[in-house]
């Protein structure tokens, strides 16, 4: 599969703007776990520049997904970080993080659904000003496969939840395709929910910080192997929890006069209501 049109945008775009020829403005990271039959293909498909740096972060996976990951080192520059036992996905992009140091971050799955070409739509947002994290939307673009009724019912669930409590709408509030302007990255401190339940607590924190979000058109293929990990029980339990949890965080800001500038301040008024 050709990329050359979209990287070549995307490629123009950027060696504009970046100044700093010797460091890296785009850091790509990809949270890996079993993954073996698609993660080597994707490393290969995603763009080849210095100042763009991948990091595969790979969250004790029991298949080949290291070697796979290791095979596609010997072609191009991949950073790999290995989890010493199983800690969630969102561990393994907190890994991701706290090792990248590209000026706008993508986070991206392993398991073939995302299209590497949507990362320039995904990030041309940020480098024009329109918005501080952008998430990819399967409703405003396009999905090739049978979205099941619970999934859709239980994104529409949160994202009417996000819209009363927090005034923002968000259509997509469980996809793993985002960007994030580095300026932003406080957003991932003290975060509390380590699995799927992460991205929703993303959204969140990034509303209650005053940061602009803005959804983005993505194409999102039908896994050709394996199949969702996501336990749809387990994560409805968190996701309540966590809703309430900041329902009660932002009454505490309000009841304490806590304006957006001072919370902005101190980040660590998360901590006052655990």
């Amino acid at each position: 599969m050709s990329h050359h049109v979209s990287y070549n945008k995307m490629d123009k775009h950027l060696e504009r703007i970046n100044k700093e020829k010797d460091s890296y403005f785009l850091s790509i990271i990809l949270p890996v776990y079993n993954e073996d039959k698609t993660i080597c293909s994707i490393l290969n498909s995603l763009p080849n520049k210095d100042y763009i740096e991948i990091i595969a972060i790979d969250d004790k996976s029991n298949d080949d997904s290291i070697c796979e990951i290791q095979k596609a080192q010997e072609n191009r520059n991949i950073k790999l970080y290995k989890h010493s036992k199983n800690q969630g996905y969102g561990k393994a992009i907190l890994t991701g993080i706290k090792n990248s140091k590209g000026k706008i971050i993508v986070t991206m799955d392993a398991d073939g659904q995302h299209s590497p070409e949507d990362i320039y739509t995904l990030i041309k947002p940020i480098l024009d000003g329109e918005a501080d994290y952008t998430i990819g939307s399967r409703y405003l673009g396009t999905y090739h496969y049978k979205l099941p009724l619970s999934t859709r019912l239980g994104e529409l669930f949160v994202e009417k939840l996000i819209q009363v409590f927090f005034r923002q709408r968000i259509a997509s509030n469980q996809g793993g395709f985002r960007a994030i302007d580095r300026k932003i990255i406080k957003i991932f401190d003290n975060i509390q929910y380590l699995n799927y339940a992460f991205t929703t607590e993303l959204i969140i924190r990034t509303i209650l910080y005053g940061y602009k979000i803005k959804e983005c058109p993505i194409k999102l293929m039908d896994r050709a192997h394996g199949k969702s990990r996501i336990i749809l029980n387990k994560l409805a339990l968190n996701l309540f929890s966590l809703i309430l949890r900041y329902i009660l965080i932002k009454i505490k800001m309000k009841t304490s006069r806590i304006n957006e500038i001072s919370f902005k301040k101190e980040p660590l008024i998360f901590k006052e209501i655990v």
